[in-house]
């Protein structure tokens, strides 16, 4: 893997000769293969959130079996339309898989997800006795 900056004054020529056929995969490439996660504890419930624009909701499928959560989304080649315009693609949603172990305080029977805005939020609700007991106090 190279490591050069994108402002090498003879990119092409370092391109071809080092990054190859994994220039894709050049520096952010890998990090663009998966779309962020952010996971959010509150007192009920845990919340991720998947930063995945470019799908419809028919594109998703969450599974869950014994204590995985599976979450992915896949495009038909169909729907990824080639634009011979295009000068430079970085956005170009072709799918992902990510897979996270649920520990014992969910509760696997009632997990709920919705895809608003290019987020997709999945609800992880605890179960009964495992919520978080909170409670202000005053200082006086």
């Amino acid at each position: 893997m190279c490591y050069h900056k994108a402002y090498h004054k003879h990119w092409a020529k370092h391109k071809a000769r080092h990054c190859g056929k994994n220039f894709r995969h050049h520096r952010f490439g890998q990090r663009w293969g998966q779309p962020p996660v952010n996971i959010e504890e509150f007192d009920d419930h845990y919340e991720v959130s998947v930063f995945a624009a470019g799908f419809y909701k028919s594109d998703f499928n969450l599974k869950v079996k014994d204590n995985i959560l599976v979450i992915s989304a896949s495009k038909e080649e169909s729907d990824i339309v080639d634009n011979p315009s295009m000068r430079r693609r970085e956005f170009d949603p072709r799918g992902f898989k990510r897979v996270f172990e649920l520990n014992e305080k969910i509760d696997k029977e009632n997990i709920s997800a919705k895809y608003e805005e290019g987020v997709l939020k999945i609800t992880l609700p605890k179960l009964s006795g495992f919520e978080t007991y909170r409670k202000d106090i005053d200082i006086v």
